[in-house]
């Protein structure tokens, strides 16, 4: 055996007495500890949620004071609940809500109900690319409503005029001032890149004694939208013309105050208006004044006769 021979296998024996050594020691050496979490989970049961909830009932309808809500912890979190109760002042409940009882999102009226003043009501028209002054209606804008009666069985004349002046308009098409996504059906109408469909109505806030002449209008006559700026405020003064009849007279004997609460716009819509009062007609046609009532005549004897009288009787005897 050669010298070179005599080295390498002492170089590999050396090198099988280090790996054995290696291998020793890892097989001597106890398992590493397993990494600790940085915090424990917690259990589900022990989870606490702040939550708003009614701490007494509010009733559906009335506005929520925050005195009447409190914050709670709660092992479960309700889809659409609120953590603030600043959050929830002022807004309105869909029905009673008990409480203890979570305040959620669902719970509340939402819609173009809330951009409604008091005394107005959102009424639908139809409107086309014409009425809607080629489209170019939107959401929040400001119209007088113009109308058009033509001749015909009630209307003795032709006839365009102002209706109501300066109107918002809640909703136009599809698109609606309140934010709220259009239904078709109760399925919500998903949207897309797609240019919307041609608008078909327009919902507009109406003050409530003026709703009887917009839906005589609409359903007898035709109706023109008109832009207008959003700060001018003129509009006409109703009281230099005569107020048109309504369709339901006022009982008599009514007290100062009933009569009084007969000038409340809601009465006032409940009294109604009639197509002619709507035109103008009833105006035009003064009612006669009753002529009094003339005594009947005697009646008058006939020529070539006589009047025999015998005793109590009286008769005429022609000759």
């Amino acid at each position: 055996m050669n010298t070179v021979t005599k080295i390498v296998a002492a170089m590999l024996v050396l090198l099988a007495v280090l790996l054995g050594g290696y291998a020793f020691i890892l097989a001597t050496k106890p398992p590493p500890e397993p990494a600790k979490p940085a915090s424990e989970p917690v259990p589900l049961s022990e989870k606490k949620t702040p939550v708003v909830v009614a701490d007494k009932l509010l009733p559906g309808g009335v506005p929520i004071d925050a005195a009447a809500l409190k914050v709670v912890e709660l092992p479960i979190d309700p889809a659409g609940s609120y953590r603030d109760v600043s959050a929830l002042a002022g807004k309105i409940p869909k029905f009673d809500i008990g409480p203890g009882t979570p305040v959620t999102e669902s719970s509340l009226v939402k819609g173009l109900t809330l951009l409604l003043n008091e005394g107005e009501r959102a009424v639908a028209v139809p409107v086309d690319e014409v009425v809607g002054a080629g489209n170019r209606v939107s959401p929040g804008d400001f119209v007088d409503v113009f109308f058009t009666l033509k001749q015909g069985q009630d209307i003795t004349k032709t006839q365009a005029r102002l209706l109501l002046s300066r109107l918002r308009v809640l909703t136009y098409g599809s698109a609606s001032a309140g934010g709220d996504v259009q239904q078709d059906n109760g399925i919500v109408v998903a949207r897309s890149n797609n240019p919307p469909a041609p608008a078909k109505t327009a919902v507009l806030a109406v003050p409530t004694a003026d709703v009887n002449r917009l839906l005589l209008a609409t359903q007898n006559g035709k109706l023109q939208l008109v832009l207008r700026h959003p700060t001018d405020e003129t509009a006409p003064d109703v009281s230099l013309f005569p107020e048109p009849p309504p369709v339901l007279a006022a009982k008599p004997g009514l007290t100062k105050e009933q009569r009084e609460a007969l000038e409340k716009a809601e009465n006032q819509a409940y009294a109604g208006l009639e197509l002619a009062g709507l035109s103008g007609e009833t105006a035009k046609r003064p009612v006669p004044a009753a002529r009094p009532r003339q005594p009947a005549a005697a009646p008058r004897a006939p020529a070539n006769t006589v009047e025999v009288v015998r005793g109590t009787k009286r008769e005429v005897v022609g000759f």
